[in-house]
């Protein structure tokens, strides 16, 4: 569903934090709903945090930015990176490593690919030298299914059915978009566990969105058929995890 202009013009004030409670609320329930609303929103972080290392951003979003945008670990990891491979292109620039015609800009393009070969080239030796410090949203596969789920408590008897997925042949994953509850763990990390009907299970790091939201990725090959259950961990500062109340599940087609 493509994104109307409206939502396109509220994404940016909504990652400042500049939205009432209500428009922020509303929002994110469009994210959950809005497959190519979520990727604006990918998109927009990237050309904030470029214009914030470029010294692009007005005196009033620079505060916002700092006090908001960055209040998640994640972020604050994507702009230590961000900063990384603008001096190590700057530096290699001065040597004349690469040539005049690199863009400095790297996290404006709207497709998050470097427009010159020599720039895929410095992220290459970044990625040597153990620079790369993106996280799993970034990392996610190019060719996957979308679910959203909801972790809640149903009362007994009339729980929600499990929503159903199709994952295509040539799908490289799943990502699933939560709705969490709040919790009174300040969490810096979530820790997402998914189980199959055959009692096995697995972990996956979680990345935190804004508000109640998060996002994990499965790999296609770790998805089995049938009904799976969700539960979602919060991890504290200190690596103290607090399971959330309620559960999630779905069921691959």
């Amino acid at each position: 569903m493509t994104p109307t202009q409206t939502q396109q013009e509220r994404i940016r004030p909504y990652l400042l934090g500049e939205l009432s409670d209500a428009a922020r609320e509303e929002i994110e329930r469009e994210l959950l709903i809005n497959e190519e609303l979520f990727e604006e929103l990918l998109v927009t972080e990237a050309e904030l945090t470029d214009e914030y290392i470029q010294s692009k951003l007005a005196a009033d979003e620079r505060t916002y930015f700092e006090q908001h945008f960055l209040a998640t670990p994640e972020r604050q990891q994507n702009l230590r990176f961000a900063r990384a491979l603008n001096r190590y292109v700057t530096n290699a620039g001065d040597r004349n490593i690469l040539p005049v015609a690199v863009v400095p800009s790297f996290w404006s393009t709207r497709t998050f690919l470097f427009r010159t070969t020599a720039a895929i080239v410095a992220v290459i030796a970044i990625v040597a030298v153990g620079w790369l410090g993106l996280r799993q949203r970034t990392s996610a596969p190019g060719n996957f299914a979308t679910l959203n789920l909801v972790i809640g408590v149903s009362e007994r008897g009339k729980g929600t059915p499990p929503s159903a997925v199709k994952l295509p042949r040539d799908a490289d994953g799943l990502r699933i978009l939560l709705r969490v509850p709040d919790q009174s763990l300040p969490a810096v990390g979530y820790r997402v566990e998914v189980a199959n009907e055959s009692g096995q299970s697995k972990s996956y790091a979680a990345s935190a969105l804004e508000g109640q939201l998060i996002s994990v990725v499965i790999p296609a090959a770790e998805l089995k058929r049938g009904l799976n259950s969700v539960k979602v961990f919060a991890i504290s500062a200190s690596g103290k995890e607090q399971r959330l109340t309620g559960n999630g599940s779905f069921v691959v087609e």
